[in-house]
C-alpha cells in the first residue's frame, strides 16, 4: 500500500491557540483514496524547520500533503520552505496574482500589496487552482514523494481534496471496513486478556486496536479487501459470545442513547436518588428528546438530613452505617421508587473528593443501587481521579446498571 504523511504548519498549532482539524481530515480522505497515513508531523513558522521535514519525509513516503502557511503574511513560508528543500527559487505566477485581484473585485474589495506574496511559487511545480480562497495550492515531487501543499483554512482544504487533489492521487483502493465495539466495565488490560482468543484467531486478517474512555473501552476493527464487511460480523459475533453484556453498542452508538432506547421500548418509568452525583444523573436522562415518557422525577439528597425527610432513610442507619454506604444506597433507591411511585429507581452515594476520605473508604468509593419490582441490586465502586472525573464515571456506572437491567 502507498504510504502517505500530513505536514501542519503553524505557530498558533504548536501553542494551543488553533486546534489542528486538517489532520485528522485528511486521515480519513487518505484512508479512502488507498493510502496508508504513517505521520502527522506540526512544524512552526520557521523555513528551515520546514524544510527539513520535507525532505525527511520525501525519503519515506510516497505522497505528503501540508497544509497551512500559504497566506499573504510575512510568516507565512510554506512555498519558501519547499523551494529550499527542492533546491529551486521562488518565481512569480502571474495567473494566481490575476485570479486573486478578480476575486476581491468579486467581493467589492481591491487587492492589497501582501496579496502578492501568494503568488510567489516554486520554480519547479504546478500550480493549482483554489476557487474556494485566495491562496492557491501547489503541486511538487521530491526524492520520492509527490507533495501538495494546501492552505489551512478547512473550508479551503475540504474543497481542494474533494474537486482538484483527489482525482488525481485516488488509488482505487481495495474496500476498507471499520468497526468500533464498546465495552463497558471491564479495564483495558482486562478486556483485551478476556478477547485474547479472538485476536489470535483473527489477527493475520483483522487489524485490532484499543481506545480508553472514560469507563469505556472500545475494539477497532479495521478489515481491507474483498468480503470486509463478512469477516467484521463475524469478529464482532466472536466477541459478543466473550463478553456477553458488557458490549452496550458499537459505532455511533453512546451509553445513554442505548439506555434511552431501552426504556422507551419498555414502557418503564424511572427516579434518581442522587448524592454525590448531585444531579448529575437526572441530567443525563433528560437529555435526549423524549425523556417524559420515562422519567418522572428525582432527588438530590446531598445532605443526611434530605436523606432522612426525602428519602425516608433511617437516621440510624445512617449513623451505624455511613452516608456512604451499601444500606444507604440501598435505602435512597427504594425510597425513592416508593415516593415517586415508578418502575425502577436509581440512588448513588459516595466520596468524590477532594477530601472526606478515609481508610476504609478512601476519596472515591462509591455505592450505586437499583431498586425495581423484583430486587434491590447495589455495587461498589472505587474510582479513580479526580472529583469531576469521579462524579461523571458514577452516573456512567449507573446507567450501565440501567442498561444491563433493562436486557
Amino acid at each position: 500500500m502507498a504510504i502517505a504523511e500530513i505536514i501542519t504548519v503553524g505557530d498558533e498549532l504548536l501553542s494551543g491557540e488553533t486546534v489542528d482539524t486538517n489532520a485528522s481530515y485528511l486521515d480519513g480522505e487518505l484512508e479512502r483514496l488507498g493510502f496508508e497515513v504513517r505521520r502527522h508531523t506540526t512544524v512552526p513558522d520557521e523555513v528551515e524547520l520546514i524544510a527539513e521535514v520535507f525532505r525527511a519525509a520525501s525519503e519515506r513516503a510516497d505522497l505528503i500533503l501540508c497544509s497551512g502557511g500559504l497566506g499573504p503574511t510575512e510568516d507565512d513560508l510554506t512555498m519558501l520552505a519547499l523551494a529550499t528543500a527542492m533546491g529551486c527559487v521562488l518565481t512569480r505566477h502571474e495567473p494566481t496574482i490575476v485570479a486573486i485581484r478578480e476575486r476581491f473585485a468579486r467581493f467589492g474589495r481591491e487587492m492589497t500589496p501582501n496579496n502578492e506574496r501568494q503568488a510567489m511559487v516554486p520554480e519547479r511545480g504546478e500550480v493549482l487552482e483554489n476557487k474556494a480562497g485566495t491562496a492557491p495550492a501547489f503541486r511538487a515531487e521530491l526524492g520520492r514523494a509527490v507533495i501538495y501543499l494546501l492552505p489551512g483554512v478547512p473550508r479551503e482544504v475540504r474543497y481542494l481534496v474533494q474537486k482538484v487533489i483527489g482525482p488525481r492521487i485516488d488509488r482505487g483502493a481495495p474496500v476498507l471496513y471499520r468497526r468500533t465495539v464498546k465495552v463497558v466495565g471491564l479495564g483495558e488490560s482486562r478486556l483485551e486478556h478476556e478477547i485474547q482468543a479472538v485476536v489470535d484467531a483473527y489477527r493475520d486478517r483483522v487489524r485490532f486496536g484499543y481506545r480508553a474512555l472514560s469507563i469505556e473501552n472500545h475494539i477497532k476493527l479495521a478489515v481491507r479487501g474483498e468480503g470486509a464487511f463478512e469477516l467484521i460480523e463475524e469478529v464482532s459475533s466472536a466477541l459478543r459470545a466473550k463478553l456477553g453484556d458488557a458490549i452496550f453498542g458499537t459505532d455511533a452508538d453512546e451509553l445513554l442513547s442505548v439506555v434511552h432506547r431501552r426504556l422507551v421500548a419498555s414502557g418503564r418509568t424511572v427516579t434518581t436518588a442522587e448524592s454525590c452525583t448531585g444531579g448529575l444523573v437526572a441530567k443525563m436522562l433528560t437529555e435526549l428528546p423524549g425523556a417524559s415518557s420515562f422519567f418522572v422525577g428525582g432527588v438530590v439528597a446531598y445532605a443526611n438530613r434530605a436523606k432522612t425527610t426525602l428519602l425516608d432513610v433511617p437516621s440510624a442507619l445512617i449513623e451505624s452505617e455511613g452516608a456512604v454506604s451499601e444500606a444507604v444506597a440501598r435505602a435512597m433507591a427504594e425510597g425513592a421508587r416508593r415516593r415517586f411511585a415508578v418502575d425502577v429507581a436509581l440512588s448513588a452515594t459516595g466520596i468524590a473528593g477532594p477530601d472526606g476520605g478515609s481508610e476504609e473508604k478512601p476519596v472515591g468509593t462509591v455505592f450505586i443501587a437499583l431498586a425495581d419490582d423484583k430486587e434491590t441490586v447495589c455495587v461498589r465502586l472505587q474510582l479513580p481521579g479526580d472529583r469531576s472525573t469521579i462524579r461523571s464515571n458514577t452516573a456512567l456506572a449507573l446507567l450501565d446498571l440501567l442498561r444491563r437491567r433493562l436486557g
